[in-house]
């Protein structure tokens, strides 16, 4: 009863302790799912507070009027009980909520790429070869410059179907080990400098090419590269 009468009093520490609210690390949590539940939890938080700072006054109150204070020492200690109670309660319900959280932005994340599959092919149309006796894909092999090489990269997208950048974006995601944006490929296939061999290598594949092709840009790609090496050394 003496536990129960300091407690009321405000000296004995919290019921929940700083390491159990750790307890929302346990599982990973996007910043979306965490911003709702921190507003549950100051929510209930500051009317636990409340309640419990008004219980203590009434207690106060009561022990001055003359009440006798075992009777009164026994029932505020129920309600400081359940008060208690009820603070675990809600750091238990705060922990579901995060879990309920993540798992919903899992979901959204697992409906965006199937939409994204709907609308967009995830393998790439095969390359119609030219007519007997006439070749028009472009051959980095010739490219003596990284500038020569990309006209030459360029070139080979629009001779393969010139897909969009939507859809070699989904072709990559679902057949490479890397993925790549469509603004990083439209910036990669723009730009003049040579992109990293992955990325090449990705739309290559985005575009439907061949081994041969890959072996020919690749071939290609290293070559420059490493004159590159040797004119800075």
């Amino acid at each position: 009863m003496n536990a129960q009468v300091s407690s009321l009093n405000g000296e004995t520490s919290k019921a929940p302790s700083d390491s159990a609210r750790t307890g929302r690390h346990a599982r990973p949590v996007s910043s979306s799912a965490a911003a709702t539940p921190d507003i549950y939890r100051n929510r209930s938080q500051d009317r636990i507070k409340v309640a419990d700072r008004t219980l203590r006054d009434a207690y106060a109150r009561v022990r001055a009027a003359g009440a006798d204070s075992d009777i009164v020492s026994t029932a505020f200690g129920i309600a400081r009980d359940a008060i208690t109670e009820a603070h675990q309660v809600v750091h238990e319900a705060r922990k579901e909520l995060i879990v309920v959280h993540h798992e919903y932005d899992e979901l959204n994340r697992r409906l965006e790429n199937l939409s994204r599959s709907r609308y967009y092919p995830v393998t790439a149309a095969p390359i119609v070869p030219d007519a007997p006796g006439l070749s028009l894909c472009p051959d980095p092999g010739t490219a003596h410059t990284p500038a020569e090489f990309m006209d030459a990269f360029r070139t080979y997208r629009i001779w393969a179907g010139e897909p969009s950048y939507r859809v070699m974006e989904n072709v990559i995601r679902n057949q490479c080990t890397r993925h790549y944006a469509s603004s990083t490929l439209h910036a990669a296939l723009t730009g003049s400098e040579l992109p990293a061999l992955p990325l090449v290598q990705a739309v290559i594949v985005a575009c439907g090419g061949s081994d041969a092709h890959q072996q020919m840009f690749s071939s290609a790609w290293r070559r420059l590269t490493l004159a590159q090496a040797d004119d800075a050394d």
